[in-house]
């Protein structure tokens, strides 16, 4: 016969299991969370550093930006159909330079998104950027993996990349265009609950 002290371990046992199964069950929502609000992010790009003015008119203002500092042809620039575009008011303490707030653009295709993204290079030297949108969470990563590649630029002299697979963010090194990426860094965005 079982003994009050076995069935009372068994207990015991089955609530630990209950506990972890439901952490997994958390963990597995919170991934898919992210996943599904990244795919709803997925036309979304953010341009950064691009000069403000009053009164101006974003979509002239992204036409430039495509033109000019992006490098893209004029006609193919023009006939990127941007469903939506504006300035996101940006956080930021009195005492910190001003920095023009970033524009968020979406895309009505993603092919021409990609191809904005694609010529993100003609940036280099200049204080502007163009980035995937994604959801906070991953974007933290994303911003804690570019100052480390920045670091490995400018210290070991290596071309850098971060790349988005799923929920995992990886920073990838190469020392020239003809070596292949390898992996230098991956962030994993939906750490498991307790």
């Amino acid at each position: 016969m079982a003994t009050v002290e076995s069935i009372s371990e068994l207990k015991q046992l089955i609530i630990g299991i209950d506990g972890k199964n439901k952490s997994r069950k958390k963990s597995i929502l919170h991934e898919q969370q992210v996943l599904l609000e990244k795919h709803e992010r997925k036309y979304n790009a953010l341009v950064y550093g691009v000069p403000e003015s009053d009164n101006e008119d974003i979509h002239a203002v992204l036409n430039t930006f495509f033109i000019q500092d992006l490098k893209i042809d004029k006609e193919k620039a023009e006939s990127f159909p941007i469903a939506n575009a504006h300035r996101i008011p940006s956080r930021q303490t009195s005492d910190q330079i001003r920095r023009p707030a970033p524009i968020i653009v979406r895309f009505i295709h993603h092919g021409d998104k990609q191809y904005a993204l694609s010529k993100g290079y003609n940036l280099s030297n200049k204080h502007m950027r163009i980035v995937d949108d994604l959801p906070p969470v991953m974007k933290e990563s994303r911003h804690e993996l570019a100052k480390l590649a920045y670091k490995i630029r400018n210290e070991e002299h290596l071309q850098t990349r971060i790349k988005v697979v799923g929920t995992f963010i990886l920073l990838q090194t190469r020392t020239n265009s003809k070596d292949n990426w390898f992996l230098r860094r991956e962030a994993l965005c939906c750490l498991p609950y307790k």
